[in-house]
Order: C-alpha cells, then structure tokens, then sequence
C-alpha cells in the first residue's frame, strides 16, 4: 500500500461505493421492470376477465328467468318479444366471450374457456329445442326445460364460476408477488447499503492511518534535518561577515545600480512572469465562463424536458383516475344487476363489491400520485426560473472574464517591455565582477559550511520527494535539480600585479545558486509542503 498515492487510495474508495450504487440501482430496476409487467397483465387481463365474465353470467341469470316466463305467458306476441330479448342477450354473451378469449394467455384459462364453450353450446342446444317446442307443444317444452335446459343451465353456471374464480385467484397471486417482490428488493437494498457504508468506513480509517503514519515518519526526519541545517547556516552567517569588509568596495559602483536592480530588476522580471501567468489564467477564466454559459444553456434546455415529461405524466395519472371512475360506475351496474337476479346473483354481488373497492383504491392512489406530480411540476418551474438567473449571471462573468483578458494583454506587453530595460542595467553590473574577487579567502570558510548545508539540504529534498510521492504530484527519481550544490575549490591566484599596477585580484569561487525543482526559481517555495493535500 505504500506505493499507492493517496488519490489512488481515495479512488479506490469511491470507485466501491460506485460499484455497490450500481448494484443497488440495477436491482431495483429490474424489480420495478418486473412489478410494471405484472401490474399490465392484472389490468389487461385478469381484471378485465372478471368484468367480461360478470356480465355473461348475470345475463345468463336473465335468460333462464325469461326461459321459465315463457311458460306462463300464453300470448304468442308476448312470446315472440320475450324470446327477441333473449337471444339479444345471447348475442351481447357472444361479443364479451369473443372479447374475453382475445385475452388469454395460460393454458389453464384456455381450458377452462373451451369448457366454458362446450357447456355454453349445450345450453344453446337446449334452449333452441325449447324455443321450437314452446309454439307447438308447450308440455313437451316444459319437460325440456325442467330437465336437459335447467341441466344444461347449471353446467354452464359452474363453467361461468370456475373462470371467474380462476381470474379472481390469478389476481389474487399477483398481488401476493407483488408484495414479495416488494419485500425482497427492501431486504435486498438494506443489506447492501449496510455493506457498502461499512466498508467505507473501514476503507477510509485504514486509508487515513497509512497516510498519517508516512506523513509523521517524514514529518520527524524534516525537523532533525532542519535543525542541522539551522546549525550549518550559523557557520556560513559567521564566514558571510568577513564578506562585508570586501563588500564596502563595490558601494560606490552599486550606489547608481543598486536602486534600479533591487527595484526594476527584480520587481519587472517578476511582475512580467505574474502578467505572463495572469495572461494564460484570464485566458483559461475566459473559456471556463464560456463553456459554462453553454452549459447552463443545455442545462435550461433539459430543466424544460423535465417539465414537458411531468406534465404528460401528469395527463397519464389522469386517464388512470378516469379509467378507475368508469369501473366504479361498472361494478355498481353488476351489483344492481347481482341483486335482480336475486339469489342466483349473491357471489357475483360479492365480486362486484370487491371490483368496486378496487377501482375506488385505485382512484385515490391516482389522486395522490397526480398531487405528488403537481408539486414536482412546481419545483421543476422553480428550477428553470433559477436556471434562467444562474444563465444571465453566467453571461454577465464572461463578459468580464474578457474585458480582464484585453487588460491582462496588455499588461504582459508593458512588463516584457520593461525587462527588456533590464539588459542594459546587467552591462553596469559585470563592472563588478573585479571587485568581488578580493572576496575569496573568505569564501573557503563558507565554502566547507556551505557543504554541510548542501548534504543536509539534500535529505530534506528526499524526504519532501517523499511526501510529493505519496500525493502523486511528482516521480522519485532524481533529477539535476536535486543533485547536492557544488562547491568549487579556490582558483589558482593572478599575476601579482596588471598592466597598469593594479592591486591583485582573490581568485573567484563560483557557487551554483539553490534551485527549486518544482519551478526552477532561485529560492525554495515556501508552500511546497502544501501540495500534498491538494
């Protein structure tokens, strides 16, 4: 684990919980997939049955009290009417059974509607035999009717019961999968939400004390080299005041350079940098507030989306209130029809009862889905309202994210102008360069201070390496930057006197200045232990 940086660590952690997030989602999609498939099969068939079959089987009930009136009425008109009333009953039985075997889908319903059939034929047979001997022979047509049509009549019946029956359990099983299902993806979303919080947490403990345990190891080693070197530059401040002396020497040459160096030199060369980096950061500014312009204008564009697929959401919701109204008005039909048949229609009485309570739940969870919609419609218009504001602001910060660009422009021209200026100062300053020579002997005392300092220096910069490692902002391996500083030996001495009988010159030590390998500046930054926890 030690070669993993820390972003390695904390992606490692996130990726983890994005993998149990996709588990957990996938699952409960494919749940919600497989309730909306049984919810369409109770509501295009099973409920639908139900319907279809109550109506056969109270118009059935019907046709058999017609069939004994006939024996009563002695009229042959009154007949005639009552058998026309009969048989357009048969002929509605026939549309709802054709409409009922165009929803079949199991085998157990298709057999039980071929047995449906085969005793409808029967009964039909009967009661056609029945019709024929009422005209010419009413005794025989009383035999047949309390015999084979009464027979035929209950065999029917109890086919009409066994599909009924079999749809209002079909319904009733799909309801108890229903809640099951239910049950097992609550069951299975807890568990996994426990899992995954639980191994974030002892991801993210474990991941901590590895990065304190490395940051205090490092931590200690900087501070006892730090220390060393505190010492080490003591010695180099005390060989550094027998500079001074040589140092009074160049005063009258740096008393006209001096002021224009420190103040031109250093503040234009780093005021032409700052410009340069200002430059490039109004550029990038600039892009980033033109790339969220357009993307708050996409985002605009999708707020819109989601409230045009509420609103049809909504008119769906609707429908459903509607549809659940119109089956209320059924089932009240079928139970008033359950209590003229009397008797006979009890159990469908009861059916209906139940079709009705359904359809009531059924339009008052419409109701409270349509509320909840409307007032995701109210929060979606509060976010395209927001979204607008959020889009002008946007415009207005690009719009002076240029206006900064132009002027950072020109400033980077004025600052590279000025360090040109700078040149000319550097030809005063190499007039110097004489005077620094009588400088020497005092360097060999620094000289050995300064490689103390340099191998102390050089076990700091491992152990920051170290750190920036662990962040995963730099590689370990060493570059020229971090070679320790070289020190060069004293030169061999001049001619003891020049051309014109000048004093002889020290001879030059050359001490390479310190350098940051992070920027290639002449002095360390100061915040460089800070990019660890970036």
């Amino acid at each position: 684990m030690k070669t993993i940086t820390i972003g390695k660590r904390i992606g490692i952690i996130l990726a983890s919980l994005s993998l149990a997030l996709l588990i957990v989602g996938g699952f409960g999609i494919s749940r919600v997939l497989q309730l909306r498939s049984i919810a369409e099969t109770i509501v295009d068939e099973a409920l639908p049955g139900v319907v279809l079959l109550g109506r056969i089987e109270a118009r059935a009930n019907e046709i058999q009290g017609h069939n004994g009136r006939l024996l009563s009425l002695k009229d042959a008109p009154s007949r005639q009417q009552l058998i026309a009333a009969i048989k357009q009953s048969v002929a509605d039985n026939n549309k709802d059974s054709e409409a009922y075997a165009k929803n079949m889908s199991t085998e157990e319903d298709k057999r039980l509607f071929a047995n449906f059939m085969a005793a409808r034929t029967t009964n039909r047979q009967s009661r056609d035999k029945y019709f024929a001997l009422i005209e010419t022979d009413p005794a025989a047509a009383e035999e047949v009717f309390n015999t084979s049509l009464t027979a035929s009549y209950t065999t029917y019946a109890k086919a009409v019961d066994a599909l009924l029956d079999y749809n209002t359990t079909r319904a009733n099983q799909f309801g108890v999968q229903i809640t099951r299902d239910v049950d097992k993806t609550i069951t299975f979303i807890l568990i996994v939400t426990v899992i995954s919080l639980a191994a974030g947490i002892a991801l993210s403990v474990i991941t901590m004390r590895a990065i304190l345990k490395v940051l205090g190891e490092v931590s200690d080693s900087l501070h006892a080299g730090a220390a060393q070197t505190t010492s080490a530059a003591g010695e180099v401040a005390t060989a550094s005041q027998s500079l001074a002396t040589g140092s009074t020497q160049q005063a009258a040459s740096l008393e006209e350079t001096s002021a224009s160096l420190e103040e031109i030199s250093s503040m234009t060369k780093r005021n032409a940098e700052n410009a340069q980096k200002a430059k490039d950061l109004a550029g990038t500014a600039r892009q980033a507030a033109d790339t969220g312009v357009a993307d708050m204008s996409a985002m605009k564009t999708a707020m819109d989306g989601i409230k045009s697929s509420s609103d049809e959401i909504a008119k769906i919701i609707k429908t459903i209130d509607e549809i659940a109204f119109q089956t209320n008005i059924l089932a009240l039909n079928a139970a008033v029809e359950a209590a003229r048949a009397g008797e006979a229609g009890a159990g469908f009485a009861v059916v209906a009862e139940e079709v009705r309570n359904l359809a009531q739940r059924s339009a008052h969870a419409a109701r409270e889905t349509a509320q909840k919609i409307e007032g995701a419609i109210h929060r979606t218009t509060q976010g395209v309202e927001i979204s607008n504001k959020v889009a002008v602001s946007l415009e207005e910060i690009a719009t002076r994210s240029r206006q900064v660009d132009e002027l950072v422009v020109e400033i980077a021209t004025a600052s590279l102008e000025q360090d040109q200026g700078i040149t000319q100062v550097t030809g005063a300053v190499a007039q110097m360069d004489h005077v620094t020579q009588s400088n020497a002997a005092s360097a060999e005392e620094s000289a050995s201070a300064a490689e103390e300092l340099s191998a102390q220096a050089k076990a700091m910069e491992d152990n920051v390496r170290q750190l920036l490692a662990l962040a995963g902002r730099v590689t370990t391996k060493t570059t020229a930057a971090d070679a320790p500083v070289p020190v060069a030996k004293k030169a061999a001495p001049r001619s003891p006197a020049g051309a014109n009988g000048a004093k002889p010159h020290a001879p030059a030590i050359m001490m390479a200045p310190p350098t940051s390998r992070r920027n290639g500046s002449t002095v360390p930054p100061a915040d460089g232990f800070r990019d660890i926890t970036r």
